[in-house]
């Protein structure tokens, strides 16, 4: 177990020394932001005069939800690194078993979610506070126990997907696509009322979007009660729905329960998808190293040089293997 704790420590360390790793990682905040800024403020406000508060608080409660998303893919790159690199291999040769190294994986891509969404969120509700939006301290507290379902969410599904990516040039391409198309499928860069009927069905299909009503629930919730205060209970309902407040899937409506419970169910599948690619690929490992073993005693059978351990690459040196590993050599 300690080796797992090694692991994720090493991870976190890592994501937060490479600067380029942690901008990419708020890719989608940065274009939500760019976007809210130069079109959608002022186009929201037209259509919803007097919403200045209410609006704000909308566009928080999205980058609070999309970045477990993006801050995952960024700190998962370190995997795919180690995996390009051959280092996963030197990690493999350690005591940890297999589920114990995804576990570290698994566990420093949650902490750097958690990380990154509570400093947004602080940031968030300082600019809130700021512009006079009202949030009560329910609302606050609220979306701050949000946090934990939302990044763990983020982690596993993340994880998941990218335990499948083998290259650098495969992970930036599926970075680049799913940082774009978070903000678009969760009702962020637009309100769920203005997509298309099978972009919309889509959407609720994504624990994200879930997590994006929650937090627009008690983020906003203040904001929409004060704004429409006496207002008829249909104008409400169309402007919860319109905006992404509620959801709903084929006719069943979600409310706050429901939400979670389906997030927690889409992320138990993705977890056991990602312990099927995990087995799966310590399996590849292990073929390849019982060919390097079987390949080195055929060498020595023939009287030619010792090829070294299987695991190292050609140009690595076992004291380059102590370095990498001895970190984990208490596990």
């Amino acid at each position: 177990m300690s080796g797992t704790i090694f692991l994720a420590k090493r991870n976190v360390i890592c994501f937060f020394r490479d600067r380029s790793s942690v901008a990419f990682s708020l890719m989608a905040v940065i274009i939500l932001i760019v976007l809210y800024l130069l079109f959608l403020r002022g186009n929201l406000l037209e259509s919803n005069p007097g919403m200045d508060g209410l609006i704000d608080a909308w566009v928080m409660a999205g980058i609070a939800a999309i970045i477990p998303v993006t801050a995952s893919a960024g700190c998962l790159q370190t995997m795919v690194q180690d995996k390009a690199d051959g280092r996963i291999r030197d990690i493999s040769v350690t005591p940890m078993r297999p589920g114990e190294i995804a576990a570290g994986y698994m566990i420093s891509t949650f902490a750097v979610c958690l990380i990154m969404s509570a400093a947004a969120l602080a940031v968030s509700m300082a600019y809130l506070a700021a512009s006079g939006c009202p949030l009560s301290a329910s609302g606050a507290a609220v979306s701050a126990a949000l946090l934990v379902p939302s990044s763990l969410s983020g982690a596993v599904i993340v994880y998941a997907l990218t335990s499948f990516i083998r290259s650098p040039g495969a992970f930036s391409g599926f970075f680049v696509s799913i940082s774009v198309l978070i903000g678009f499928l969760a009702g962020i860069y637009m309100p769920m009322g203005t997509m298309p009927e099978a972009m919309r069905i889509i959407g609720t299909l994504m624990p994200a979007t879930h997590m994006a009503s929650l937090f627009r629930g008690s983020l906003a919730g203040d904001a929409l009660e004060e704004h429409f205060a006496g207002a008829p209970a249909g104008i409400i309902a169309d402007f919860r729905s319109d905006m992404g407040f509620d959801l709903s899937l084929g006719g069943f409506e979600f409310d706050a329960i429901s939400s979670l419970a389906y997030v927690f169910a889409v992320s138990l599948v993705f977890f056991l998808l990602a312990a099927v690619s995990t087995r799966a690929g310590s399996g590849r490992r292990r073929s390849r190293h019982a060919i390097g073993a079987r390949r080195k005693a055929a060498r020595g059978k023939d009287g030619g040089p010792s090829p070294g351990p299987p695991h190292l690459s050609p140009g690595d040196s076992p004291s380059r293997l102590r370095a990498d590993t001895s970190s984990f050599s208490k596990a």
